[in-house]
């Protein structure tokens, strides 16, 4: 801790400035709060704010930063033609324009071969429509649906 800034570990990445504010009420005036992947800062105004919060909150959990298992469902896009440097973490983010992603994976078990799993089959089709033959990376991808395992 370095005057009235404080570091913020093992943050969940789906959480907000007001998530952070909401955690810290009480404490003492927020001055600025900076969010990063997985972690973050917040600087308060008064030094002794800064301190009662992490001798308060140290090892409290702040929007349940260990995520749950990842749900699994039917609705499966495969993704074909997929750029070597792009991540799970990549092509969830992507395919959000299309809807809830429930789930995401690269790469496993095929090279350049994605899987994408969408909370309704109307998230799905309109992945299939809007989606297909977009860039990530500086290759098109294909959009398959995948057929259902009886």
């Amino acid at each position: 801790m370095s005057g009235c800034r404080i570091f913020i570990g093992r943050l969940n990445p789906s959480a907000r400035e007001k998530d952070v504010e909401r955690f810290f009420k009480g404490y003492g005036r927020i001055r600025d709060i900076d969010l990063k992947r997985g972690f973050g800062f917040v600087e308060f105004d008064d030094p002794r704010d800064a301190e009662d919060a992490v001798y308060e909150l140290d090892g409290k959990e702040l929007c349940n930063e260990r995520n749950p298992p990842p749900m699994r469902t039917e609705n499966r896009l495969i993704v074909e033609n997929l750029s070597s440097r792009v991540s799970w973490q990549d092509l969830k983010d992507f395919m959000r324009q299309a809807g809830e992603v429930t789930f995401a994976d690269a790469h496993r078990p095929k090279l350049n071969e994605g899987v994408v799993e969408f909370a309704t089959h109307s998230d799905l089709k309109n992945a299939l429509e809007k989606l297909s033959g977009k860039e990530i990376n500086g290759r098109k991808i294909k959009l398959v649906e995948a057929t259902k395992k009886k």
